[in-house]
């Protein structure tokens, strides 16, 4: 902490850690020179150190002395400022962590929605299909039971058919064989008579 002897051009030091240290307007501890106390650590331009122990310093746009041993040409290390730096770096890693996590987040919900739309748009369509298919099912059954009517129909104009067919063929079978019947009685009637009168003829 001890500055050599005999500086002269101006150069920053530093109120070391001991206590407030007093800036006075001379060189002498007296009551009322006190021009103000610097805090521990306080930077101020060395203007001269004189060889009595004190130096002329300048702080603040102010000029005072300044016992000499109680400065330092070592910039103070302040710890609690270094912490908070680190702090504060980790915050930053961690903050930019977070914007590129939600940034991936956010395109994944987007694309997320742009599925869903897609799958809403699939329902919808499935569901025109759906409705055009059951109105196609009903026209379908619908075709069904007149086509069932139909089958049923044709089924009894059939059997009429074969009904009218079996009574038109025995009505034959019965004028042929009355025919048969009454051409038969005509020849063999025929027949008695010719011979009846080839009897009377002998």
């Amino acid at each position: 902490m001890l500055l050599p002897i005999g500086v002269m051009a101006k150069s920053t030091l530093y109120v070391g850690d001991e206590i407030k240290i007093p800036m006075r307007a001379d060189a002498s501890i007296a009551k009322g020179n006190i021009i103000t106390h610097l805090k521990i650590n306080t930077p101020v331009t060395l203007i001269k150190k004189q060889n009595n122990g004190w130096s002329n310093v300048e702080h603040d746009g102010k000029q005072g002395f300044m016992i000499s041993r109680y400065l330092t040409d070592k910039k103070p290390i302040n710890h609690k400022a270094n912490e908070l730096k680190k702090q504060l770096t980790v915050i930053k890693n961690k903050h930019t962590k977070f914007t590129t996590d939600k940034d991936l987040l956010e395109e994944t919900i987007k694309n997320q929605e742009n599925e869903i739309l897609a799958l809403n748009q699939k329902i919808m369509t499935t569901t025109a299909q759906t409705l055009q298919s059951d109105k196609l099912q009903n026209k379908l059954s619908v075709l069904d039971e007149k086509n069932n009517d139909l089958i049923e129909q044709i089924a009894n104009v059939r059997s009429q058919n074969s009904a009218l067919h079996t009574t038109d063929f025995l009505t034959i079978i019965s004028s042929i064989t009355l025919l048969l019947g009454f051409g038969v009685g005509m020849v063999m009637s025929r027949l008695s008579n010719n011979r009846d009168n080839k009897i009377y003829t002998l």
